[in-house]
């Protein structure tokens, strides 16, 4: 088994064990085994991706929602983060040849608050490009997403580089104070632990 990683990504810091397909995943405190969740591969659309039946306003909050994931993530700002949130959100991480990892509640916020903070002190820079939001299904007060984007990272002012490419997931509900994601998948294409 490989060392005890931190990995990044819209929110992507999750320690675990990377090693073989077939290793078992070390599981983080707070989080619990997310079996059958994998990224998203395919794309087979149920109605036209060009139609124009759907309400502008509720696409432009919701692409807003998914960059201001980035923002905060990325500038460490975790109560703002968690803020976009729905108080019952899943969130279910994982990276190529690991099982996947579920974190919900106390569990949720706790592990997410430590990784915010650890990487804050690693003086890196990260920036999630949130470049492709394809809508699968939406509904007046649901939607499910799929977005693709870049990982980079800055050091000390001189060193770029790109880390991964990002497969995000997301089931959004519309409530009273608007769109909040329910449920988010985080598989980058690569392992992108430290």
């Amino acid at each position: 088994m490989k060392h005890l990683s931190i990995w990044a990504g819209i929110a992507c810091l999750v320690a675990m064990v990377a090693g073989p397909a077939s290793a078992e995943t070390a599981v983080p405190e707070g989080g619990t085994l997310a079996p059958g969740a994998a990224a998203l591969k395919t794309y087979t659309p149920s109605a036209s991706p060009g139609r124009t039946d759907f309400d502008v306003a509720d696409r432009a909050a919701i692409a807003n929602l998914i960059h201001a994931y980035a923002f905060a993530y990325d500038n460490g700002e975790a109560e703002t983060w968690f803020s976009l949130f729905t108080p019952d959100a899943v969130f279910v991480a994982g990276q190529p040849g690991t099982d996947a990892i579920a974190f919900t509640g106390d569990g949720f916020h706790t592990f997410w608050s430590d990784r915010l903070k650890a990487f804050a002190a690693s003086g890196d820079v990260r920036r999630h490009l949130m470049a492709n939001i394809l809508f699968l299904e939406e509904t007046a007060d649901t939607a499910h997403v799929s977005i693709g984007g870049l990982l980079t990272n800055a050091r000390d002012g001189k060193t770029f580089e790109a880390v991964s490419s990002l497969n995000y997931e997301g089931w959004l509900v519309k409530g009273a104070d608007g769109w909040k994601i329910q449920r988010w998948h985080d598989f980058p294409d690569v392992d992108v632990g430290g």
